[in-house]
Protein backbone atom coordinates (compact mmCIF):
# COMPACT_ATOMS: atom_id res chain seq x y z
CA UNK A 1 0.00 0.00 0.00
CA UNK A 2 1.55 3.29 -1.02
CA UNK A 3 2.39 5.76 1.74
CA UNK A 4 0.24 8.88 1.92
CA UNK A 5 1.83 11.89 0.35
CA UNK A 6 3.86 14.04 2.70
CA UNK A 7 2.29 17.37 3.62
CA UNK A 8 3.73 20.29 1.75
CA UNK A 9 6.60 22.04 3.46
CA UNK A 10 5.64 25.37 4.97
CA UNK A 11 6.91 28.37 3.05
CA UNK A 12 10.13 29.80 4.44
CA UNK A 13 9.60 32.47 7.05
CA UNK A 14 9.99 35.92 5.71
CA UNK A 15 13.39 37.25 6.52
CA UNK A 16 13.23 39.86 9.23
CA UNK A 17 14.33 43.15 7.73
CA UNK A 18 17.54 44.41 9.20
CA UNK A 19 17.28 47.63 11.12
CA UNK A 20 19.08 50.62 9.77
CA UNK A 21 22.02 52.17 11.58
CA UNK A 22 19.77 55.04 12.71
CA UNK A 23 17.21 52.59 14.12
CA UNK A 24 19.89 50.61 15.97
CA UNK A 25 21.35 53.82 17.33
CA UNK A 26 17.94 55.06 18.52
CA UNK A 27 17.27 51.69 20.17
CA UNK A 28 20.58 51.77 22.05
CA UNK A 29 19.97 55.36 23.10
CA UNK A 30 16.55 54.42 24.43
CA UNK A 31 18.04 51.51 26.39
CA UNK A 32 20.62 53.81 27.94
CA UNK A 33 18.03 56.40 28.96
CA UNK A 34 15.78 53.75 30.48
CA UNK A 35 18.72 52.32 32.41
CA UNK A 36 19.72 55.79 33.62
CA UNK A 37 16.15 56.53 34.72
CA UNK A 38 16.02 53.28 36.68
CA UNK A 39 19.34 53.95 38.40
CA UNK A 40 18.38 57.53 39.28
CA UNK A 41 15.03 56.38 40.68
CA UNK A 42 16.68 53.69 42.80
CA UNK A 43 19.77 55.53 43.99
CA UNK A 44 19.69 59.16 42.90
CA UNK A 45 21.61 60.91 40.15
CA UNK A 46 24.95 60.04 41.74
CA UNK A 47 24.19 56.35 41.12
CA UNK A 48 23.87 56.89 37.36
CA UNK A 49 27.54 57.12 36.46
CA UNK A 50 28.51 56.50 32.85
CA UNK A 51 29.92 53.11 33.85
CA UNK A 52 26.84 52.03 35.82
CA UNK A 53 24.46 53.13 33.07
CA UNK A 54 26.44 51.10 30.54
CA UNK A 55 26.42 48.08 32.86
CA UNK A 56 22.67 48.34 33.50
CA UNK A 57 21.94 48.66 29.78
CA UNK A 58 24.23 45.77 28.84
CA UNK A 59 26.52 47.83 26.61
CA UNK A 60 30.08 49.08 26.80
CA UNK A 61 30.99 52.37 28.50
CA UNK A 62 32.17 53.51 25.09
CA UNK A 63 28.56 53.33 23.85
CA UNK A 64 27.45 55.76 26.55
CA UNK A 65 30.34 58.07 25.68
CA UNK A 66 29.42 57.87 22.00
CA UNK A 67 25.76 58.75 22.52
CA UNK A 68 26.08 61.39 25.24
CA UNK A 69 29.68 62.49 25.55
CA UNK A 70 29.49 63.44 29.22
CA UNK A 71 27.57 62.78 32.42
CA UNK A 72 26.07 66.29 32.21
CA UNK A 73 24.72 65.67 28.71
CA UNK A 74 23.37 62.28 29.78
CA UNK A 75 21.50 63.91 32.67
CA UNK A 76 20.11 66.63 30.41
CA UNK A 77 18.89 64.10 27.87
CA UNK A 78 17.46 61.98 30.67
CA UNK A 79 15.36 64.90 31.89
CA UNK A 80 14.21 65.48 28.30
CA UNK A 81 13.25 61.81 28.12
CA UNK A 82 11.34 61.99 31.41
CA UNK A 83 9.55 65.21 30.51
CA UNK A 84 8.30 63.85 27.19
CA UNK A 85 6.06 61.51 29.17
CA UNK A 86 4.08 64.54 30.40
CA UNK A 87 2.35 64.55 27.04
CA UNK A 88 0.18 61.68 28.27
CA UNK A 89 -2.04 63.90 30.44
CA UNK A 90 -5.75 63.46 29.64
CA UNK A 91 -6.84 67.10 29.43
CA UNK A 92 -10.58 67.50 30.11
CA UNK A 93 -13.01 68.52 27.41
CA UNK A 94 -14.01 72.20 27.83
CA UNK A 95 -17.62 71.15 27.21
CA UNK A 96 -17.70 69.16 30.45
CA UNK A 97 -19.25 70.69 33.59
CA UNK A 98 -16.74 72.81 35.48
CA UNK A 99 -16.55 70.61 38.58
CA UNK A 100 -15.95 67.50 36.51
CA UNK A 101 -13.18 69.25 34.57
CA UNK A 102 -11.42 70.48 37.71
CA UNK A 103 -11.52 67.08 39.39
CA UNK A 104 -10.47 65.24 36.22
CA UNK A 105 -7.53 67.55 35.54
CA UNK A 106 -6.06 67.34 39.03
CA UNK A 107 -6.41 63.55 39.03
CA UNK A 108 -4.95 63.13 35.55
CA UNK A 109 -1.97 65.37 36.29
CA UNK A 110 -1.31 63.46 39.48
CA UNK A 111 -1.63 60.01 37.94
CA UNK A 112 0.30 60.78 34.76
CA UNK A 113 3.00 63.22 35.86
CA UNK A 114 3.48 63.79 39.56
CA UNK A 115 2.84 60.36 41.09
CA UNK A 116 4.90 58.53 38.46
CA UNK A 117 8.41 57.42 39.53
CA UNK A 118 9.93 59.43 36.68
CA UNK A 119 8.93 62.67 38.43
CA UNK A 120 11.17 62.03 41.43
CA UNK A 121 13.88 60.75 39.09
CA UNK A 122 13.82 64.05 37.19
CA UNK A 123 13.98 66.07 40.38
CA UNK A 124 16.85 63.96 41.64
CA UNK A 125 18.72 65.13 38.54
CA UNK A 126 17.78 68.75 39.26
CA UNK A 127 19.04 68.54 42.83
CA UNK A 128 22.27 66.80 41.85
CA UNK A 129 22.94 69.37 39.11
CA UNK A 130 22.70 72.42 41.36
CA UNK A 131 26.47 72.92 41.25
CA UNK A 132 26.64 72.94 37.44
CA UNK A 133 25.51 76.41 36.37
CA UNK A 134 25.54 75.64 32.64
CA UNK A 135 23.49 72.47 33.05
CA UNK A 136 21.05 74.18 35.42
CA UNK A 137 20.55 76.94 32.86
CA UNK A 138 19.70 74.40 30.17
CA UNK A 139 17.38 72.50 32.52
CA UNK A 140 15.63 75.72 33.52
CA UNK A 141 15.07 76.60 29.87
CA UNK A 142 13.52 73.20 29.25
CA UNK A 143 11.24 73.56 32.25
CA UNK A 144 10.08 76.98 31.06
CA UNK A 145 9.13 75.50 27.70
CA UNK A 146 7.23 72.65 29.37
CA UNK A 147 5.41 75.03 31.71
CA UNK A 148 4.38 77.26 28.80
CA UNK A 149 2.86 74.25 27.06
CA UNK A 150 1.03 73.22 30.23
CA UNK A 151 -0.45 76.71 30.61
CA UNK A 152 -1.74 76.65 27.04
CA UNK A 153 -3.40 73.28 27.57
CA UNK A 154 -4.92 74.46 30.83
CA UNK A 155 -6.47 77.47 29.13
CA UNK A 156 -7.86 75.25 26.36
CA UNK A 157 -9.62 73.07 28.96
CA UNK A 158 -10.70 76.02 31.12
CA UNK A 159 -11.58 78.90 28.77
CA UNK A 160 -13.18 80.64 31.77
CA UNK A 161 -9.63 81.62 32.79
CA UNK A 162 -9.01 83.69 29.66
CA UNK A 163 -7.86 87.15 30.69
CA UNK A 164 -7.91 86.27 34.39
CA UNK A 165 -4.22 85.81 35.21
CA UNK A 166 -4.45 82.29 33.85
CA UNK A 167 -0.66 81.87 33.77
CA UNK A 168 -0.38 82.61 37.49
CA UNK A 169 -3.32 80.38 38.32
CA UNK A 170 -1.94 77.53 36.23
CA UNK A 171 1.50 77.85 37.79
CA UNK A 172 -0.11 77.62 41.23
CA UNK A 173 -1.93 74.40 40.28
CA UNK A 174 1.25 72.83 38.92
CA UNK A 175 3.41 74.06 41.82
CA UNK A 176 0.96 72.64 44.37
CA UNK A 177 1.01 69.22 42.75
CA UNK A 178 4.79 69.41 42.42
CA UNK A 179 5.12 70.13 46.14
CA UNK A 180 2.76 67.30 47.08
CA UNK A 181 4.78 64.94 44.91
CA UNK A 182 8.08 65.95 46.51
CA UNK A 183 6.59 65.36 49.96
CA UNK A 184 6.55 61.66 49.05
CA UNK A 185 10.27 61.72 49.79
CA UNK A 186 9.31 62.08 53.44
CA UNK A 187 5.91 60.35 53.60
CA UNK A 188 5.50 57.03 51.79
CA UNK A 189 1.72 56.91 52.36
CA UNK A 190 0.27 56.96 48.78
CA UNK A 191 -2.96 58.54 50.01
CA UNK A 192 -1.36 61.22 52.16
CA UNK A 193 -2.08 64.04 49.70
CA UNK A 194 -5.53 62.92 48.56
CA UNK A 195 -7.32 65.52 50.67
CA UNK A 196 -5.06 68.32 49.45
CA UNK A 197 -5.71 67.31 45.84
CA UNK A 198 -9.46 67.41 46.41
CA UNK A 199 -9.15 70.91 47.84
CA UNK A 200 -7.00 71.95 44.88
CA UNK A 201 -9.73 70.81 42.48
CA UNK A 202 -12.34 72.77 44.48
CA UNK A 203 -10.12 75.86 44.41
CA UNK A 204 -9.66 75.59 40.63
CA UNK A 205 -13.42 75.27 40.19
CA UNK A 206 -13.98 78.35 42.37
CA UNK A 207 -11.43 80.40 40.44
CA UNK A 208 -13.16 79.56 37.17
CA UNK A 209 -16.57 80.82 38.24
CA UNK A 210 -17.89 83.90 36.41
CA UNK A 211 -16.76 87.13 37.99
CA UNK A 212 -20.41 88.16 38.38
CA UNK A 213 -21.09 85.30 40.78
CA UNK A 214 -17.82 85.19 42.74
CA UNK A 215 -14.95 87.27 43.94
CA UNK A 216 -12.46 85.02 42.18
CA UNK A 217 -10.47 87.81 40.64
CA UNK A 218 -10.18 89.94 43.73
CA UNK A 219 -6.97 89.71 45.72
CA UNK A 220 -7.32 87.85 48.96
CA UNK A 221 -5.38 88.71 52.10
Amino acid sequence: MPSPPSPPSPPPAAARPRRSHAERSAHTRGQLLQAAARLVHEGGAQAASMFEVAKAAGVTPGAVQHHFGSKAELMLQLVEHLLRAEGGVAWPDPAWPLRRRAQALVQSLWDTVYEAPRFLAAWSVYFASSGDAALMQRLAGRRRAVNAGLRQRLLASFPELAGRRSADLGDLVFATLRGLALLRLFDADPGASAGARRELARWLEWRCRPASSSTADKDKP
